[in-house]
């Protein structure tokens, strides 16, 4: 893409969710916008490594709350203990995994927090905010002003790219900080269309709907990024971050009607596994980084997730798929509105499956992912186009 007009001496800093940043998703997205911004526009950037805020007191007071999460509290460090000592060595090969390519991304040498983050001005003359979860309600009221670069004078371009909202609901705290953040910036997008409800009563702004991150790169391009796995035969790949067991019973009844066995990720959670995921699956997967991860929903027989980016890697690669809701059906500030958004956009709506249809399987379903990725060439590169204008000088 031309890029005639883009300042090209200003290295640029990116804000999101990075600095150690054991999700898959996340770090993928963190790793594609500066391959992007560097390979189209031959523009430098990297991840600022900002350190968030602790959760707020209002998470720390609503986790103690009732008996019944105590017991359970109880019950699960139970299991956890359990686990920690049989398979320590395990999760470190993950983090280690992790902790490889969470390197690799080019990154700002010094952590930063909320208080040593305008140091970085001295650093960079751009700086993007997105993509991922940084706008939302739940996170402290510093780290959203850190997400909407409040820190960072008028003088020098901001632009937000694609960041997402879990919930369709905001406090009138939150309204408040993004109010200041998205009237400072001087170009505003989104990943969910269905957030713009929400924001765009904020701020005269003309806020514009972007494809996430890992979208600006192409099927091919993510093949070249991607690891080689150690041959695992056909398996059902199920990655899920929720923690429903009626879900997990699903998905192994699903697989024993398909004769394929369950490849898992058993979820890290504070560098442990939940006992949710201590015996489920087949094929426990504790070695694969990111790399790998995308390489083994390319090779798959099927994915079978609650995870957002799972959905997309799929749907790049026209891996069949089935997606779960995260938690209840219809939950106000769940995680499902980005799943929904997606699917709709995509023409992908009949992948969304609840427990008992995904029990009834009795074949791997057949996908047509032509129009899919018609529309996301098209979105591709409104979206470039989109960034393309927004980093020209002015």
């Amino acid at each position: 893409m031309a890029n005639e007009g883009i300042n090209e001496n200003n290295k640029v800093g990116i804000v999101t969710l990075y600095h150690a940043n054991y999700n898959f998703g996340g770090l993928l997205q963190a790793y594609a916008l500066p391959k992007v911004l560097k390979e189209h526009f031959g523009i430098e950037a990297e991840q600022i490594d900002y350190v968030p805020t602790v959760q707020s007191v209002k998470e720390e007071q609503d986790n103690k709350k009732g008996i019944a999460k105590c017991f359970y509290r109880i019950i699960y460090n139970f299991g956890i203990f359990f686990f920690d000592k049989v398979n320590k060595k395990k999760l470190n090969r993950r983090k280690q995994a992790f902790d490889s390519f969470i390197n690799e991304i080019p990154h700002g040498e010094t952590p930063c927090d909320y208080y040593t983050i305008n140091e970085s001005l001295n650093r960079y003359g751009v700086f993007v905010c997105g993509g991922d979860q940084i706008w939302n309600d739940f996170k402290e009221d510093q780290n959203i002003e850190v997400y909407s670069l409040q820190f960072v004078p008028s003088e020098y371009k901001k632009i937000a790219y694609g960041p997402s909202m879990a919930g369709l609901e905001a406090s009138s705290s939150f309204k408040k900080v993004m109010r200041n953040g998205l009237n400072g910036l001087d170009a505003v997008s989104v990943r969910e269309k269905k957030s713009l409800s929400v924001l765009q009563q904020l701020t005269d702004k003309n806020i514009e709907v972007v494809v996430d991150p890992v979208l600006l790169m192409t099927a091919d391009e993510w093949t070249r990024s991607e690891r080689g796995t150690k041959n695992k035969g056909k398996y059902v790949l199920c990655y899920l971050l929720g923690d429903s067991t009626q879900q997990r019973e699903a998905v192994k009844k699903a697989a024993k009607r398909l004769r394929l066995p369950v490849l898992t990720f058993p979820h890290i959670l504070v560098n442990v596994v939940r006992k949710c995921d201590l015996f489920f699956g087949n094929i426990h997967d504790y070695t694969s980084g990111p790399r790998e991860f995308i390489g083994l929903i390319k090779n798959a027989e099927m994915v079978i997730t609650d995870s957002f980016h799972a959905c997309v890697f799929s749907m790049i690669f026209k891996t069949p798929f089935a997606v779960f809701e995260r938690g209840g059906i219809g939950e106000t500030g769940n995680m499902n509105s980005r799943i929904y958004d997606f699917l709709e956009e995509y023409h992908l709506e009949n992948q969304l499956v609840t427990a008992e249809e995904l029990t009834e399987m009795k074949e791997i379903p057949k996908i047509d992912f032509t129009y899919a990725h018609e529309h996301w060439k098209k979105r591709r590169e409104e979206s470039l186009k989109y960034l393309e204008n927004a980093l020209k000088n002015d």
